[in-house]
């Protein structure tokens, strides 16, 4: 599995940003502001006769395991400049009034893909701009991320990073957005609120989790647009709103139902590595992840923004285990003679790359109770859980989520309740035996029995 640990040197930069009021209980919130402790490097994007914008690549938390791609991707986000190398145009269908920032064709310039509204042959989407408004919430996006390495990396969150956006060249953009959707459509009522928010500039209500504190710039998550990923129609039961999806999904969804049955996983999943086995695996362990971050984040929108990746799965024999097995692999990449050779199986992995609507939203997962329904769970999510509750409370914890993630101090405290609520629960279960740690594709797939995993960290 591809992983990285290691932490890259910090490098302070004389612009980055800080919301004040999360400082000391004497600062009030002014939006975001200068400060030199934030990210490991900042990266200024210029505009034309105004500031320039601002990208913050950020710091890891060092309890992370960050993936080896996650850096690359972090500085190829920051190195997007919709003047010079990009395209930027506003989100035109959905609900969230946002901007996608598009690759531009060979021989192609900003302004001639803008003008077809990135509709131009050649251009692929390559990052999308969300900031606090509609559903959405910066920390939300940028806490998905950097949450699911501290787990493992668990549901290939896409990477993000904090970005500003002039303020001038963004309401030009919203404009162009109302002018080009029908006024009774979400996506045009949700631009003019966000626009109402925009023009308002230092009079706007929401002035703070949108603008600058000198307000001449918008400020929001740029997160990576996946490629190839697909809807998740396995994962989604319907319903008429949040609430009834996720009733839905914890009542009627057989992969829920299978996750619930306090049996040992052996008589609901077979160990020999065919497709079935393999995929009924990944998704009891996508489906108790998913729950996990959910139940944290206080996710509000969930079903029906749950997708996936095809993936191979393959057992190298050349690179064994301690114990001599071999070693379980995966890759997106293979080549049909390649997963011949290997004997790979291509099945779904979950991917969730819609996590903006959380932190301040209502608990859905709570609400419904999905949590009870984990009675198996993969031993590194359950491990890191517990690991990250015991240091939740510490200054480097509470710092790094208020600082590279923009969070206030009402957010974090909620999340840090959601995680000491969930921690203890899944450790009562486990020490009743209600709950089993025992989703670990590598032992289950391997050809030793399968020892019991402490409820310990």
């Amino acid at each position: 599995m591809r992983a990285s640990h290691a932490m890259r040197p910090v490098r302070f930069t004389q612009l980055l940003l800080l919301p004040l009021q999360l400082l000391a209980p004497a600062y009030a919130y002014a939006g975001l502001s200068v400060d030199p402790a934030r990210g490991e490097q900042t990266m200024q994007i210029p505009v034309p006769g105004r500031n320039a914008e601002i990208c913050v690549v950020p710091k890891h938390l060092a309890a992370g395991k960050y993936f080896d791609k996650d850096s690359e991707i972090e500085i190829r986000l920051c190195n997007i400049d919709e003047h010079k190398n990009s395209a930027v145009c506003p989100k035109l269908n959905s609900t969230n009034p946002g901007l996608d920032l598009y690759s531009l064709p060979q021989g192609g310039t900003p302004e001639q893909v803008e003008a077809a509204r990135c509709n131009t042959a050649g251009a692929h989407k390559i990052a999308k701009y969300k900031l606090s408004s509609s559903c959405s919430y910066t920390p939300s996006i940028l806490g998905y991320y950097h949450l699911s390495r501290m787990l493992g990396g668990i549901a290939d969150v896409p990477p993000a990073v904090l970005r500003t956006f002039d303020l001038q060249n963004h309401i030009a953009l919203g404009r162009a957005a109302l002018a080009e959707t029908a006024s009774n459509s979400l996506i045009h009522q949700t631009w003019a609120s966000l626009m109402a928010q925009l023009t308002a500039g230092a009079n706007g209500k929401r002035r703070d989790f949108l603008l600058t504190d000198d307000f001449t710039q918008s400020y929001g998550a740029l997160s990576e647009n996946p490629k190839h990923e697909s809807f998740y129609k396995e994962f989604f039961n319907g319903g008429a709103n949040n609430v009834a999806r996720a009733v839905n999904f914890r009542d009627r969804n057989p992969v829920v139902q299978m996750l619930a049955r306090n049996v040992d996983i052996s008589t609901l999943v077979g160990r020999s590595f065919t497709t079935e086995n393999v995929q009924e695996m990944v998704q009891l362990k996508d489906a108790a992840d998913l729950i996990v971050l959910d139940t944290l984040m206080n996710q509000q929108d969930r079903f029906g923004n749950i997708h996936y990746l095809t993936t191979y799965y393959y057992l190298d024999a050349a690179d064994p285990e301690g114990d001599g097995s071999p070693k379980l692999k995966s890759s997106k990449d293979l080549t049909p003679e390649e997963a011949a050779r290997l004997g790979a199986v291509q099945l779904k992995k979950m991917l969730l790359k819609d996590n903006d609507c959380g932190v301040a939203k209502e608990n859905i997962a709570n609400r419904v109770g999905l949590a009870d329904r984990i009675a198996h769970i993969d031993p590194k999510t359950y491990l890191l859980l517990q690991q990250f509750d015991a240091v939740a409370d510490s200054t480097e914890t509470k710092d790094f989520f208020v600082r590279e993630l923009v969070f206030t101090a009402d957010d974090y405290a909620n999340v840090r309740r959601n995680l000491k609520d969930l921690a203890a629960k899944l450790h009562q279960a486990c020490l009743k035996g209600v709950l089993k740690l025992d989703l670990d594709l590598q032992a289950h797939f391997s050809t030793q029995t399968v020892k019991v995993r402490s409820c310990e960290p």
